[in-house]
């Protein structure tokens, strides 16, 4: 038998499982290693090291943003900016999740837990990083999650291969 004309539907099938394979959780190292990497990114906001969160950032973003120039410019004036106005007095990466299948990359959600003075008023904020990274690589990149809790669609946008049925995790802001 000529198992040819097979091969195309075996092509699709896998086209269709493979994504979802890709998808699970973090080994315990990986889950460490994510969460500190994600902690050393909240370090440099705090420090209003913007050149750190360029470099880190998920090229979708920075596409968005009118490439990497703009987007550049646009995260130092933002970060020199905020710093006018708002103190962070603690930011704190939680354990990251699962990982969820992207096309060709994997996303997790990593918890996020910030004290900030914003105008002398103290505020916490309860949001999460989007960590992304190619299937079988260890080189994160990051979305930061707050900008998405008031709009959701973006993370779609950003991320257009992401597993469906994915949802983010919930956050928001609290006045002390």
């Amino acid at each position: 038998m000529d198992r040819r004309p097979l091969l195309p539907l075996l092509a699709l099938l896998l086209s269709v499982v493979l994504p979802s394979a890709f998808a699970g959780e973090l080994s315990p190292s990986d889950s460490k290693a994510l969460r500190q990497d994600v902690q050393a990114m909240l370090d440099a906001f705090g420090r209003g090291d913007a050149e750190m969160i360029v470099a880190r950032t998920h090229p979708s973003l920075k596409q968005l943003a009118g490439g990497d120039d703009a987007y550049a410019r646009m995260t130092r004036d933002t970060v020199k900016e905020l710093r006018k106005s708002v103190t962070v007095i603690s930011d704190e990466a939680g354990m990251p999740g699962r990982t969820y299948a992207a096309g060709g990359e994997e996303v997790s959600f990593v918890p996020r837990q910030s004290l900030l003075r914003v105008r002398e008023s103290p505020i916490r904020s309860t949001s999460f990083m989007v960590a992304v990274r190619r299937v079988g690589t260890a080189d994160w990149r990051y979305l930061d999650g707050t900008a998405l809790l008031d709009n959701p669609g973006l993370l779609r946008q950003l991320l257009p291969a992401l597993e469906p049925e994915v949802s983010m995790p919930k956050g928001g802001i609290e006045a002390l």
